[in-house]
């Protein structure tokens, strides 16, 4: 048996058929052996597979992107089959008062507590108020991405922001 090994430059290379020498002791020729080595993924396979792994170890951070571009896909294929659902949407649109004002009532809290519960509100009304637009008049539209957009960047910064300045442990 051989002790040769392969070199490296033949495991990077295409499919080659590489012939073994006779053998010592055999007397009849031995077919050539076919070595199938995989091609090297290309650089947009290696950028897809990195931005991938990067997102996927990251991915409580990056929540509301991927919920801001899940609702993105979603309001687009609602407004070809379904553009009424607009009105839906803006009647849910009153949650996020309703929710404040119910928050006020039942639990009253400091001037802290407000600070954070507001712009939660605020962020889900316009969510809210995006997503009924989009769904009557198209996400496509260039004033929708760029409310879009703004609010994606707002609920991004605010996630990033909460997560670090609550403490581990308190509820």
């Amino acid at each position: 048996m051989s002790r040769r090994s392969r070199s490296q430059a033949a495991q990077a290379a295409a499919p080659t058929t590489v012939h073994i020498p006779r053998q010592r002791g055999r007397g009849r020729q031995v077919p050539p052996v076919i070595v199938v080595v995989s091609e090297p993924p290309t650089l947009t396979a290696r950028a897809t597979m990195a931005t991938g792994r990067f997102l996927w170890r990251h991915r409580r951070a990056w929540a509301p992107t991927g919920i801001a571009v899940a609702l993105l896909v979603l309001a687009s294929i609602l407004h070809l089959f379904a553009p009424w659902t607009g009105l839906i949407a803006a009647a849910a649109g009153l949650v996020p008062l309703g929710w404040l004002a119910w928050m006020a009532k039942t639990r009253p809290a400091g001037r802290t507590v407000w600070v954070w519960r507001i712009p939660l509100a605020g962020l889900a009304l316009a969510g809210f108020g995006w997503l009924s637009l989009a769904l009557w008049y198209g996400p496509a539209s260039a004033v929708l991405m760029g409310l879009w957009s703004l609010t994606a960047l707002a609920v991004q910064i605010l996630w990033l922001t909460a997560g670090r300045t609550t403490v581990k442990g308190h509820s």
